[in-house]
């Protein structure tokens, strides 16, 4: 079954102590989750015609959200210094998928044109896995 992406929702936690995720801003997309892995070549003198190779790791990825621009959205998120917890969530509540992780976040403002909204990125660094919550 297919499911639609209205309804996505990027979360965040303000304090270490908060209990729960509070909207980050809203966003109008959202990147990839995840990395392709390197592959690490074991290839011994004894190939005849292909190489061979395993999965190596995964690069922690930059995760760049697209937002429309608020000056006090903005002036909050640029606010933000240190790590905190983030979340995407998939439906209300993150009913179809919630993932997590720690990372620091950076928000600038996107260039614009004639007959534009406008727009500012906000770039969050994952420092830790990216991981499906329960």
């Amino acid at each position: 079954m297919a499911v639609s992406t209205s309804g996505t929702y990027l979360m965040y936690k303000a304090t270490s102590e908060a209990s729960s995720y509070t909207k980050l801003c809203d966003i109008v997309d959202y990147p990839d989750l995840g990395s392709t892995p390197s592959k690490l070549d074991t290839t011994d003198l004894s190939a005849q015609k292909f190489k061979t190779s395993i999965l190596g790791l995964q690069e922690t990825p930059d995760l760049t959200f697209t937002a429309n621009y608020d000056p006090d959205v903005y002036a909050t998120i640029a606010a933000l210094t240190g790590s905190y917890p983030f979340e995407l969530q998939f439906g209300t509540d993150g009913v179809d998928g919630k993932y997590d992780w720690t990372g620091n976040v950076v928000v600038y403002v996107n260039g614009g044109g004639v007959d534009e909204v406008r727009k500012m990125t906000v770039v969050l660094s994952a420092e830790t896995e990216i991981t499906a919550a329960s």
